[in-house]
């Protein structure tokens, strides 16, 4: 299994800690981006295939896994599978082009599913809504 990046980040104990896991570079990058320009989540880390993505969910136990459907070594629904079964307290969204897969992912467990044409705003709205009920913005403090 290849990690492909583990990421310590300041205050991600107050902070919505975000995994993400797509098999495109620029896709991981440009997420792990726009996570890490909010003041309430932290992209903890970013993997490329189905196995990282386990590796890393046992490893950072994050609270929401951005999860695409179509990567190597094991599709988004096994991994969705694996987690609802060994690491439940893990919420996913799943982050794909395909409609079908998205009525898959919420059967399996995942919390949300956002297409990957849609806005920015969606997705970042669809991790706060999955993140932990303890979970306050602080600007609400």
């Amino acid at each position: 299994m290849k990690v492909v990046m583990a990421m310590d980040r300041r205050e991600s104990e107050v902070r919505v800690r975000v995994l993400v896991a797509d098999d495109h570079p620029s896709v991981r990058e440009n997420l792990r981006y726009l996570i890490d320009s909010e003041n309430d989540l932290a992209c903890v880390g970013a993997a490329k295939d189905g196995p990282a993505t386990v590796q890393l969910c046992q490893e950072l136990l994050p609270d929401v896994l951005v999860l695409d459907e179509d990567m190597p070594g094991a599709d988004g629904l096994r991994v969705l599978k694996y987690l609802r079964r060994e690491l439940p307290d893990i919420k996913v969204v799943m982050y794909t082009l395909d409609g079908d897969v998205c009525q898959a992912a919420r059967t399996l467990g995942a919390v949300a599913c956002v297409m990957k044409d849609a806005r920015y705003e969606v997705l970042l709205r669809a991790i706060r809504e999955a993140a932990p009920a303890y979970y306050v913005p602080s600007e609400l403090n």
